[in-house]
Formats: structure tokens, sequence, C-alpha cells
């Protein structure tokens, strides 16, 4: 449209007397229009990255590396210990794993420690974790009944495989079968309770477990479950310190690992009056133990062991037993470790955990 023409359609719009009409104004050469356009992108910047929180480069959300917990010191290695392990340990077509701790002081031992291992049973410690967590997030009921249905029933350890199909059971009841008996049709109705094997693994993983999964239910005779003595040590520990699930859940998981019927690994390595809150694990292919151990005198240690065999090859069992008194008389004495500077020496949240741990 014309000036003329718009100007025709406003008819009544008065004159401006002795107003100029303004020229248009001339563009700057390109050089200077490069100039200015740098210098407001530079205010721009500036002003946006005064707005934004600091640290952040935009308004959405960044994922992070996760810090690894660290739920123990690891500031004093018990070499000679570990050495006398190695030996005992070296037996043929035998392969051991072994992650051994005193939170207290930071006095371990290691062989093969964060390497996996079949898990056979041990699995079932992470998976009663599982069902703490979910229990105190109120996502699940002790007193909600189960049903046993066909596809989870399965063979092995525990008599719930006995029981009808359709029959219920409860939470409670399927958590201390599966620890106290070891039942594998119990330990499959948590699982898919919880969620199934995946969400399982990912929660695992969230935790820091490295070696820890879940590859198929129970029974899992050919042992593609897998888990490691440090990832096991790594867990109990951290519900040592507190964290994972409350405290009243992890009374009642120590209550229940307490009353585990297996008695003939790491328990025959203790004294009497010692106690220990552990879990079993047995196919043919691997036998273990995972226990938290309180000594009569206060002493306390974490422990986990893993021996892979020829099937059912008992000198893995008897290797476990030995294992275990030689951890138990190493810790009772005063420390013959060397603090490992490695590890020490170099890590402040370590460090701070070693002193947090030791004002407990």
């Amino acid at each position: 449209m014309s000036n003329g023409a718009a100007v025709a359609s406003h008819p009544k719009a008065p004159k401006q007397a002795g107003t100029k009409v303004k020229q248009k104004q001339k563009k700057l050469p390109p050089g200077q229009r490069l100039l200015l356009y740098m210098f407001l992108a530079s205010t721009v910047s500036i002003v946006t990255s005064s707005l934004i929180p600091h640290g952040k480069s935009d308004a959405v959300p960044q994922a992070s590396a996760v810090k690894e917990i660290i739920p123990f010191p690891l500031t004093c290695r018990l070499s000679s210990l570990e050495e006398d392990l190695k030996k005992s340990s070296d037996k043929k077509k035998l392969r051991t794993g072994l992650f051994v701790v005193e939170p207290g002081t930071g006095r371990y031992a290691e062989i093969n420690a964060r390497e996996p291992f079949m898990a056979a049973s041990m699995i079932k410690v992470p998976v009663l974790v599982s069902l703490l967590a979910a229990l105190d997030r109120k996502a699940v009921s002790l007193t909600e009944k189960l049903t046993i249905s066909k596809d989870l029933i399965t063979g092995g350890s525990g008599y719930l495989q006995w029981r009808p199909v359709d029959s219920k059971i409860t939470v409670k009841e399927a958590a201390e079968l599966m620890i106290i008996i070891s039942d594998n049709t119990a330990t499959n109705l948590l699982i898919d309770r919880l969620g199934g094997l995946e969400k399982l693994n990912k929660q695992y993983a969230g935790w820091g477990l490295k070696n820890t999964r879940l590859n198929n239910l129970l029974a899992d005779l050919e042992g593609t479950n897998t888990t490691s003595p440090f990832d096991l040590c790594y867990l109990m520990g951290r519900i040592e310190r507190g964290e994972l699930v409350s405290q009243t859940s992890r009374e009642w998981m120590y209550s229940i690992m307490h009353r585990t019927r297996i008695k003939t690994l790491l328990p025959q390595g203790l004294n009497p009056g010692d106690r220990i809150f552990h879990k079993t694990g047995d196919i043919g292919k691997m036998v273990g133990d995972v226990g938290l151990v309180h000594t009569k005198d206060g002493k306390r240690y974490l422990v986990a062991v893993q021996v892979e065999r020829p099937h059912n090859d008992r000198r893995a069992n008897e290797l476990i037993r030995v294992l275990s008194r030689a951890i138990h008389a190493s810790i009772i004495k005063p420390s013959d470790g060397a603090v490992d500077e490695t590890i020490a020496g170099t890590d402040a949240t370590i460090r701070a955990a070693a002193d947090q741990s030791s004002g407990r």
C-alpha cells in the first residue's frame, strides 16, 4: 500500500505543522556492524551467565558422574595375612575370591575380590536389601500376600516348591525363608514383586555394585548370576553405616541373617561368643559365604569368600573354613598391616570415612 493510500485511509488525522519528515537512516559499514554485533553478543553472554547458577552451563540439568560412596576406609593392608590366605588358596582347579575389612580401623585384605564370581544363593543378600528399601518407601508391605505361580516355582533349596499353585504367602514369610533356609521359590516371588531382573540390576548398579547381576531366576544351577566378594562387603558396609535402608529395616535384616541355618562355612572359623550375620551360597560350581562378624571382645569385620570349583568339590568348603580361621586370628590380634599409601594417602574422602568410622 502506497503512502498516499495510507494517508487517505485516515482523513481526519490532523496535519503536524512544522514537523520535519525523518529521513531513512543509512546502514553502518560492514566492519562497524560486525563490531556492534560482537559487542552486543558479549553483553548478552555476560548478563546471561550472571543469571545462571554457578557451575551450570544452561538451564537444563546435565547428568554428572556419581561419586562412589566409600562405606569403609581402606587404609591398612594386612600384607602378611594376605600372603597366608593366598598360599592356603593355591589349590588345583579352585578359584578363590576373598575380601575382608575391619570398618573401624581400615585394616583389610583381598584376593581377586573385585572380579565377578558365580553368585548362587549369595545373590539373595542384594535381593533382601532391595526388599527392605521398597518397604521403607512404602511400596511394599510385610503383610502383603504373594501368589505362588507356576512360572516362579523352582527346585533346589526350600520347601515352597511343594506348595500348591496359587497358594499364598506373606512378604515377611518369603523374606525369612529366602535367607534362613535359602528358599529359591521365595526368592523368585520377591524378585517378581520388586519388578523383575532388569529393574533390580539397575538398582544394584546405582548402589555402586559393579559385578552384581541377576541374569536368571533361581535356581541358577549354571551360575549365570554374578557378584563379587568386594561387592558383597561393599553392600553390607553401606548397610552397616546406616545407608540404603532404615535402622528398623537394618535390624530386621541382621535378625534374619543371624538365623541362617547353614553354619558350616564362615562360622566354623569363629570363637564361642562371637556372632555372625551371614548368607551362604552353594551350587555345584561354586560355594561361598558373606557375613558381618561381631567378636566377643567388641571387634567387627566384614568378610566374603567365594570359591569356584569342579562339581561339588568339597575342598572348597574346607578352604572357606581355613580362610575364616586365619582371618579371625589376624583381626583379633594387634595390627600387623602397613598403611597402603596408594589408597590412604591420596583420597580425602577415604580419610574422612576412616575418621567417621573410628568415631562411631
